[in-house]
């Protein structure tokens, strides 16, 4: 399972820290200060840094003749077997793009401009921009150790609700016919992926968790097919699935 997607579509490039260091940053103009790609960058691994969150995995993306960056950070911090936080990046040197970034436990970055997590900043270019910018992100990380045991805390509740093949079967089929989450393509996937899990952490136990990455599991193509619909369709699962009240024990 991937909870950090870059998606990168035609005419985009994904690149390594040293070509994204070395793209060239425009003079300032007027109030307009742009920040090199590679600095946007440092301003996140620093913070996380000095937090003492080490990176996993890294993944730098650039658009629009490198003037747009784009980039996912996995951090090397578990939330629940199989996920791990997050944190999402984009800037730009065109003036397209504030200074933004993101933060949670599925982050998902995309440079149709989709930009989809659980927290997000954005700032302007300017210089009192790029200060708060970097303050807020060492707020943001200062918060990520309280955000990570609520995570962890609402995905073990999902894994303890243990559900039964109607009532997970109901709820694929409430997700197609009423919620629109599921298609007519991607809900004999979902169905699928509940009864026979890709997953070897999800063999062992019927419960909501393995429900809501059933559903999850077979939206992948529409990450990069329409991901401002796949981005939609997360977001609306996880507020079905999450609240207890919408989820009565089974008989």
């Amino acid at each position: 399972m991937s909870n950090a997607k870059l998606m990168l579509h035609c005419g985009a490039r994904e690149v390594t820290r040293e070509q994204l260091d070395s793209v060239p940053c425009p003079p300032a103009e007027g109030r307009w200060r742009p920040v090199p790609h590679g600095t946007v960058l440092t301003y996140a691994t620093q913070a996380l840094a000095d937090a003492g969150y080490g990176i996993e995995k890294m993944h730098l993306g650039l658009s629009r003749s490198d003037q747009r960056f784009f980039g996912t950070l996995t951090l090397s911090s578990p939330v629940a077997s199989g996920v791990s936080l997050a944190v999402g990046l984009r800037s730009s040197l065109d003036r397209s793009i504030s200074l933004q970034w993101c933060c949670g436990h599925r982050v998902f970055v995309c440079d149709n401009m989709a930009f989809r997590s659980e927290q997000i900043i954005a700032r302007k270019h300017t210089k009192n921009g790029v200060l708060r910018y970097q303050e807020a992100i060492c707020k943001a990380v200062a918060g990520l150790a309280s955000y990570r045991t609520q995570e962890t805390a609402r995905i073990r509740s999902m894994q303890q609700r243990l559900i039964d093949n109607h009532f997970a079967e109901s709820f694929l089929l409430r997700a197609y016919q009423d919620e629109g989450i599921l298609s007519p393509r991607t809900l004999p996937l979902a169905l699928k992926e509940w009864r026979t899990p890709s997953f070897p952490d999800f063999e062992e136990e019927k419960n909501v968790w393995r429900l809501f990455n059933a559903v999850t599991f077979s939206l992948t193509d529409s990450v990069r097919s329409n991901p401002q619909r796949h981005a939609a369709a997360t977001i609306r699962l996880g507020a079905l699935l999450s609240p207890e009240e919408t989820l009565p024990t089974p008989a």
